[in-house]
């Protein structure tokens, strides 16, 4: 297995340290957002994919496109979840979990960085694994595995990165080491799939997967990504909390008149619920320069609060004033603070339950697995 440094040895590094400088570029020559750059990297995820599925083809022949749309369905799951939190990040409110103007724009600004990812995994397939004879010294168990972990500990790395980017309203320089880091672990999930001399040796025999087998790496995997999206919800809990102490603590107050205020009724969902969301925008004035922003609550089902909105909204008509708090490095970010508590109450609790949910789940799945990978060795459970 080769390391970081062995990666002189390799020229597919060079590709994949190319395609990932695509959203250092994008942030310093194009603006792209926190957004854009998470976008990006959930593009790879579809990438990895689809080089998984030749790999597997590759390795355990036709026979294996049978049960392909069973692989495909869960990276189907993980990757649906995955767009949802980070559409999550999108400022104001959105119609639905996948806002299709969203994602056009998404698309449109990233496109070419998906050409280069897809360009430098190609290179790769074509180099490391047909051309050097990989898919000789590996399994299809292996191959059908090999795309979670190295994607497990790309997004947990990202993610991670992500939220502290997001929570410290950190500027363009905190995206670009962001970037870095990336790079950094896509290389090291590059290499560690790489042999040195030292490893080469005699072709592995390449079984196809018992249905024993299979369903132990199923276990696992969904075990591993259910705790993976534990962490993700702990995370965005845990910043949904500092960046409500922080406006309520230090972006100052000013008095601001109410331009426009309404309640604005979302799409039905398929119980037939329509979720309500409070818009209004503010004119203000800052240092002499006015400002006119706007400020969204979450969306909501609830009756009770529901009904807070509609008496808040009509206390709150145009020309009216409210106290609003700023932030004094983007003065177009606006929070009510504790003043809005009322038409829009803190998820977190139902968030971490959620996680807790999540994390419950995927240590048992994870048991099952252990517990069924040690039988099959005839070893005590």
């Amino acid at each position: 297995m080769a390391t970081l440094a062995d990666v002189h040895r390799f020229p597919t590094a060079l590709p994949v340290i190319i395609a990932n400088c695509v959203p250092i570029v994008g942030v310093l020559a194009f603006g792209w957002d926190l957004l854009s750059v998470m976008f990006v990297y959930w593009l790879e995820t579809a990438v990895v994919v689809f080089y998984s599925v030749l790999k597997v083809v590759t390795v355990g022949g036709p026979f294996t496109l049978l049960w392909m749309p069973f692989h495909l369905a869960t990276f189907g799951m993980f990757m649906s979840f995955h767009l949802m939190m980070i559409l999550g990040l999108a400022p104001g409110h959105h119609a639905g979990f996948f806002p299709p103007e969203l994602l056009r724009g998404l698309l449109g600004r990233t496109w070419g960085a998906g050409v280069g990812l897809m360009m430098s995994h190609g290179i790769s397939f074509v180099v490391n694994f047909l051309g050097n004879g990989e898919y000789r010294r590996t399994t299809v168990d292996a191959q059908v595995a090999a795309p979670w972990k190295r994607l497990i500990i790309m997004h947990v790395t990202t993610v991670a990165g992500a939220w502290s980017v997001g929570l410290f309203d950190a500027p363009v320089g905190a995206l670009v080491m962001l970037a870095v880091l990336k790079i950094v672990v896509d290389l090291h999930g590059h290499l560690r799939e790489r042999s040195t001399h030292a490893d080469a040796g005699a072709p592995r025999p390449v079984s196809p997967p018992t249905p024993a087998t299979t369903l132990t790496g199923v276990l696992g995997l969904f075990g591993a990504f259910l705790l993976l999206c534990s962490l993700i919800f702990v995370a965005g809990s845990g910043g949904e909390v500092y960046r409500a102490s922080r406006a309520r603590s230090q972006w100052p107050t000013v008095s601001a008149e109410v331009v426009d205020c309404r309640v604005r009724d979302g799409a039905p969902d398929k119980s037939r619920q329509v979720s309500h969301v409070v818009r209004c925008r503010f004119r203000y004035d800052v240092g002499g320069v006015e400002h006119v922003a706007t400020y969204s609550t979450h969306s909501t089902h609830d009756a009770g609060t529901v009904a807070a909105m509609h008496r808040w909204v009509a206390g709150h008509q145009r020309g009216a004033t409210q106290l609003i708090h700023y932030d004094r490095a983007a003065p177009d970010r606006v929070s009510l603070g504790e003043q809005g508590e009322a038409i829009d109450p803190s998820q977190v609790g139902e968030t971490l339950t959620a996680a807790a949910g999540f994390a419950a789940a995927g240590a048992l799945l994870l048991l099952a697995a252990r517990w069924r990978s040690r039988r099959s060795l005839g070893q005590p459970a």
